[in-house]
């Protein structure tokens, strides 16, 4: 599957998690917008497709005791969601965050259908599920020359993306019975991510 990949969270900018493993406020929140370009689940294509991972965990993400929900386009087919969900829940398992996040999940909530707002344009991309959640990014502006800064972090060994676009949120919320956070104004990453099947 090689997709879009709009990451939002609750970290100052460049998300201390990826330094020292520990989030900057002592829990973890997070929005992830994914657009798949191209993918394939058996013999289920997912060509075209968005999907979008809510997670929230009460301390770092490898302490565990996470919550989960994944929101799937209504344009999916039933083969379609059921392939992304056992992507998204980690069940598929292959290269990425999928499973390697699975296990710090104590809440699996079930996937919800529903209609789904994508725009991706790298730093300035949007998602939202209406009524639900909404993240917009935008990118870092020198505050002397009022200029657009292009920041990017690189981690050769990460397992979610290696090098990425660093932005910050001009919204990222959610409010739903299970997950309800505002973490606008902070951390954003935009990149492609490719991940392979087992």
């Amino acid at each position: 599957m090689q997709a879009d990949y709009m990451e939002s969270c609750n970290c100052d900018f460049g998300c201390s998690c990826n330094f020292s493993g520990f989030p900057t406020s002592g829990r973890c929140e997070a929005l992830v917008g994914y657009h798949v370009r191209s993918g394939q689940y058996g013999e289920t294509a997912l060509d075209a497709l968005d999907f979008i991972y809510a997670a929230s965990w009460p301390k770092a993400i490898h302490d565990g005791n996470g919550t989960i929900c994944v929101y799937i386009s209504e344009r999916a087919s039933p083969a379609q969601r059921e392939a992304i969900g056992e992507i998204a829940y980690g069940r598929a398992g292959g290269s990425g965050a999928f499973s390697v996040f699975a296990p710090t999940f104590r809440y699996v909530l079930d996937p919800q259908l529903v209609p789904i707002e994508m725009k991706v344009d790298g730093k300035r991309s949007r998602f939202a599920v209406p009524g639900i959640l909404e993240v917009s990014l935008t990118p870092h502006i020198d505050p002397v020359l009022g200029s657009e800064r292009d920041v990017r972090v690189q981690l050769p060994g990460g397992f979610i993306w290696t090098t990425a676009q660093a932005a910050k949120t001009a919204v990222m919320k959610i409010l739903s019975p299970s997950l309800n956070f505002d973490h606008s104004g902070h951390n954003s990453f935009y990149t492609v991510v490719d991940y392979q099947g087992p």
